[in-house]
């Protein structure tokens, strides 16, 4: 099957992005949550989502996350939190399940081979972190500021920009930037805007998405 260019290019990069360095979790870390993501997300015979999977807080909420997402809760959030995950990991945990999901489940839907992650690219963490974080009304976890002034999904992971910027290099892509979403009547060539958002709103509307 022919794929376009820049989507090839998208989903390369956004692996590449899994093996480097994050805001909080070292290069290695974020590859063996990006595993576990792949892993869930193919997996026959899942965990129902109220078993505890891994121990280790990360690898459990990328698990959760890339096979039951629907299931996510502000409860869930507030007892992660309290048990002492931080919102910014919390945060790159989803950049990360982002990052790997979407790509592998497009491999699965064309027939193709999942491709393997790249090796580890460096060692330590960046912290790279928005420099000035608020609380959202829309959002659980902080936001870059000015909060509130975009839709809960467009300023999700702004928080952490490499998250942030990875997630709409693949909307850009797979589905349209942030800036062609103020278009109605935008289209990529292929499908009209109506019939992109007609086969969105069913597919949500299957995978009990609430938006």
């Amino acid at each position: 099957m022919d794929v376009r260019a820049d989507v090839v290019e998208a989903h390369r990069a956004s692996f590449r992005h899994v093996a480097s360095p994050g805001a909080c979790l070292t290069a290695a870390h974020r590859i063996c949550l990006a595993e576990i993501a792949r892993d869930a997300y193919l997996e026959a015979e899942p965990s129902p989502p109220w078993v505890r999977r891994y121990a280790e807080a990360t690898e459990n909420l990328a698990y959760r996350l890339a096979r039951h997402a629907g299931t996510f809760s502000v409860d869930l959030y507030d007892r992660t939190i309290a048990e002492g995950m931080s919102a910014l990991v919390w945060v790159e945990v989803v950049g990360v399940v982002i990052a790997t999901v979407p790509v592998v489940a497009f491999a699965r839907a064309i027939g193709s081979d999942v491709s393997t992650f790249p090796s580890a690219n460096g060692g330590g963490t960046t912290g790279r972190v928005a420099p000035d974080l608020v609380d959202a009304t829309l959002n659980w976890v902080p936001v870059a500021a000015p909060a509130d002034r975009t839709a809960a999904v467009v300023q999700a992971l702004s928080a952490l920009p490499s998250e942030w910027e990875n997630l709409w290099r693949l909307a850009s892509a797979q589905y349209m930037s942030d800036r062609q979403m103020d278009d109605p009547a935008w289209t990529r060539g292929t499908l009209s805007r109506p019939q992109m958002e007609l086969v969105a709103g069913r597919i949500s509307k299957l995978r009990e998405c609430f938006y």
